[in-house]
């Protein structure tokens, strides 16, 4: 199975979970660690400012808790950068061993050294994906506020991946997305992604999405909510974000969408040290957003701004 088949798979929402109380995602994204590199303005994490790595007992409880409840897909990031973690490779060979047939990894590339990489496949991670979102050193330095050094670093990390992959004979898939941006920036953005292709198994496509705030001006295009890939955007509304994806916190908030625990707390869905994860992803605030979302009436909701221009 291509990875945009399985995007394409978890950004459609099927019977099972077309209401408001309903069966257990079929993805769950963990952030292990707040802590990151970089600080793109496009991104929630820029308005945080919290650091630090999941409680380890508390991801081994959500890890059987999920699973149990019919999880299948575990992606072992989520807003912070994962290859900052130093336990890393150990959350993904404990996903393994729970039974999660497919765990999964996206990063920003510039930490995820061969030395890294090759300990997370032999853990046993079936997908790396690189976001490789910036044309040059000049716009990473502007927009994610680190040395444009990084971003060679990036593009030479992802080739590598593949090596270590062919060397060692893993399994992992390799692949690689890129935000779509207009103009000049959007045919300096095809050239990079020519120079990768070679190297990952699948590239595609994503569009910026309306919350990240991001101006048109700087050669963005951002979409309102959160349609899925470019090649195969959905509807707004309602988003399958609400219905078949989980998102979890460093600190064990289980959050209703990509966009974490922003908007002053109002998408946090529960608090997952105080109760469990299906009680948590069935809770009355998520029933009453997911409520909104099939009415398609998100007026005076947390998801309210994210819609604008729907």
């Amino acid at each position: 199975m291509t990875i945009t088949s399985r995007i394409d798979g978890i950004t459609k929402i099927d019977a099972a979970h077309s209401g408001v109380f309903i069966s257990a995602p079929r993805s769950v994204k963990v952030e292990l660690t707040a802590n990151c590199n970089y600080r793109c303005g496009f991104c929630v994490k820029s308005l945080r400012a919290d650091t630090g790595d999941m409680d380890r007992a508390m991801y081994s409880r959500l890890l059987r808790e999920m699973r149990d409840a019919g999880v299948e897909e575990l992606g072992v990031f989520y807003i912070g950068e994962s290859f900052t973690c130093r336990w890393l490779p150990e959350a993904i060979a404990e996903a393994k061993e729970v039974g999660f047939p497919y765990v999964f990894l996206t990063t920003n590339g510039a930490v995820a050294t061969p030395e890294r990489v090759r300990a997370c496949m032999e853990a046993g991670l079936d997908s790396l994906k690189f976001s490789i979102n910036f044309t040059d050193a000049e716009q990473l330095a502007d927009v994610a506020q680190v040395s444009g050094r990084m971003w060679r670093r990036a593009i030479d990390n992802l080739k590598a991946a593949r090596n270590v992959r062919n060397v060692g004979g893993y399994s992992c898939g390799i692949y690689a997305s890129s935000i779509a941006f207009d103009g000049e920036q959007g045919e300096k953005m095809r050239a990079v992604v020519e120079e990768i292709r070679p190297f990952v198994d699948e590239h595609y496509w994503l569009p910026l999405y309306g919350m990240s705030g991001a101006s048109k001006a700087a050669g963005w295009k951002p979409q309102p909510g959160n349609p899925g890939r470019l090649d195969a955007m959905r509807d707004p509304l309602p988003c399958w974000a609400v219905a078949t994806e989980g998102h979890i916190t460093h600190d064990g908030l289980l959050a209703a969408c990509c966009f974490g625990d922003g908007l002053d707390g109002g998408l946090v869905m529960a608090d997952l040290k105080e109760v469990g994860f299906m009680e948590g992803w069935n809770s009355e605030k998520f029933q009453a957003l997911r409520r909104a979302h099939f009415a398609k009436d998100v007026r005076g909701t947390a998801c309210e701004a994210c819609m604008a221009g729907a």
